[in-house]
């Protein structure tokens, strides 16, 4: 399946917004101390505040939906005809099969082919010994550095004691799992963080629920997110992604949909269950399966109303599912805004608040 994308996914911005190299905790903040940029979806006025404030802009009867998946150490050092480079794990697809994404050496893409039925020695970070062998069996789309493989070890498993958070070059330095992982990551499997959910805090979620906005969790592990490219996006794969709607999230969603309440998704993983799991009236149904559902103004959302979200680039599905939820003019005005402001973006940076 391809993402239809007519349309413009480029935010022509007066200047590339800074990326944050670090964890906020390593610029003397707290995680809830980044900063929220709030978009009114239909007027597009916006007002800047720090993500502790988050509740003031909520009400009672008002539902937040978290995803409790809990990042993986999915960067693995693998060896491939005496060639060093790594290996991105991306989604496991049952017990033996995986999609993995391939990186050079250096950590950038790598658009070379492997072989079918090449294999890919798995590799000890330390010692270099060969600690599982993955075979490749196809590339996962023509237009990817996405390959399906087969390993007869759990590599979500191996990845846990011997992999790496994926890190992409804006990143500093290197950073324990444990900065990768949000306040309700509870579920392993997520190849890349499911990063809007990262400045929520005890203190954040306390004061949700003392002001009456219930919070509710489900479950979508996160694949690669970026193609990195700059070409049209509907020529790239959609991952699937493995997600679960639980009974007490679908009854709390529809329920704030009857009562004319508004339903919160932080990130756009929870948007993508939420909507997958809803049926053509916009009913939640408890559900557990794969999606490879975008959300876009052709298919926008029937359930959620707003997000919580990072500041995302052009040519993302990401960016095209912002579409979805407010004018694409109101976006670039307040994207423009974030950048003269010195937002960061990126998973260690700043958020923004579409309602």
């Amino acid at each position: 399946m391809t993402a239809a994308s007519p349309l413009d996914l480029h935010l022509h911005l007066s200047q590339v917004p800074a990326p944050a190299s670090r964890p906020p905790e390593y610029r003397g903040l707290r995680r809830d101390e980044v900063r929220l940029l709030v978009i009114d979806k239909h007027t597009g006025a916006r007002s800047h505040a720090r993500f502790y404030e988050l509740p003031d802009y909520l009400a009672a009867g008002d539902v937040v939906v978290v995803n409790t998946s809990a990042t993986i150490p999915g960067r693995l050092k693998a060896r491939v005809r005496g060639q060093t480079l790594y290996i991105h794990l991306a989604t496991k697809l049952d017990a033996h099969r995986y999609i993995v994404e391939r990186r050079t050496a250096g950590g950038g893409p790598d658009r070379q082919a492997f072989a079918a039925h090449e294999t890919i020695d798995i590799l000890h970070p330390l010692t270099e010994q060969v600690v599982a062998t993955l075979v490749v069996e196809q590339r996962f789309h023509p237009n990817s550095r996405l390959w399906e493989v087969t390993c007869d070890r759990d590599l979500f498993a191996l990845a846990a004691r011997v992999g790496a958070p994926i890190r992409y070059n804006y990143v500093d330095g290197h950073y324990d799992t444990s900065m990768y992982q949000t306040v309700f990551a509870h579920h392993p499997g997520s190849a890349e963080m499911p990063s809007a959910g990262r400045p929520f805090t005890h203190d954040v979620l306390r004061n949700l629920t003392l002001k009456g906005i219930k919070v509710r969790s489900l479950v979508l592990h996160t694949g690669v997110s970026s193609h990195e490219v700059e070409t049209d996006l509907s020529q790239y794969p959609v991952l699937p992604e493995w997600y679960s709607v639980p009974e007490g999230t679908a009854a709390a969603v529809n329920q704030a949909t009857r009562e004319g309440r508004r339903v919160i998704a932080v990130g756009t993983t929870v948007v993508r269950a939420l909507e997958s799991a809803a049926d053509t009236d916009g009913c939640v149904a408890p559900t557990s399966a794969w999606t490879t559902h975008l959300v876009t103004p052709d298919t926008p959302p029937k359930v959620v109303t707003g997000i919580v979200t990072g500041l995302h680039e052009s040519q993302t599905s990401h960016l095209a599912m912002m579409y979805a939820f407010t004018r694409p003019v109101y976006l670039q005005k307040a994207y423009q805004d974030a950048v003269e402001r010195g937002y960061l973006w990126h998973e260690f940076g700043d958020v923004s608040l579409i309602l």
